[in-house]
């Protein structure tokens, strides 16, 4: 079978043990591969109670003072952890996790492999749980954590890229045995 290569991975913010723990892993493979790391920042946390939703039903709308602060904060916190890496993008996501880190794999083309911090098993990611979330995507997804740094969890699209994703050495799980034993 014929595999495209990788031109760049995915990655969630997350400023907790989990979240350093799995940006390790997506800076750690972008830089040994040589390809782009596009760090994706949402105002309202996966695995976190949302920003409240106004009386439309739409998510109350942050003002352009305060998104200007977090991704500064954003960029500031990872800036210090890439050093002299450069081949880096941000981007400040207003949208709900699940559409927005869709389209910008299948629109934007942004990643190849997405990289999330697993903050605990069936938290909810979007409107879906996190392992519900990973194993639809259509393109290779690592988890990291929720324990330690050397739990490893992958979507079935992974397993196939075992050898690139620098797993085949690791010990890892797959997503659709969990989402077995925990349904």
């Amino acid at each position: 079978m014929t595999k495209q290569s990788l031109r760049g991975i995915g990655y969630c913010a997350r400023m907790t043990a989990a979240g350093d723990w799995a940006f390790e892993y997506a800076f750690e493979r972008a830089r040994s591969l040589g390809i782009r790391l596009n760090i994706f920042f949402f105002p309202s946390p996966p695995c976190r109670p949302h920003i409240p939703r106004g009386r439309t039903g739409k998510k109350a709308q942050l003002s352009p003072d305060t998104m200007i602060a977090l991704e500064r904060d954003t960029r500031l916190y990872y800036d210090q952890l890439l050093g002299d890496y450069v081949d880096v993008g941000f981007r400040l996501c207003e949208g709900d996790e699940e559409p927005e880190l869709r389209r910008c794999l299948l629109m934007k083309h942004d990643y190849d492999v997405l990289v999330l911090a697993y903050e605990g098993f069936r938290c909810q990611f979007g409107s879906k749980s996190i392992e519900e979330f990973a194993e639809g995507m259509t393109c290779p997804t690592v988890l990291i954590g929720p324990e330690r740094q050397d739990q490893v969890f992958v979507n079935s699209a992974a397993t196939l890229w075992l050898e690139v994703l620098d797993l085949q050495e690791r010990q890892w799980h797959r997503l659709s045995d969990v989402l077995v034993t925990t349904g």
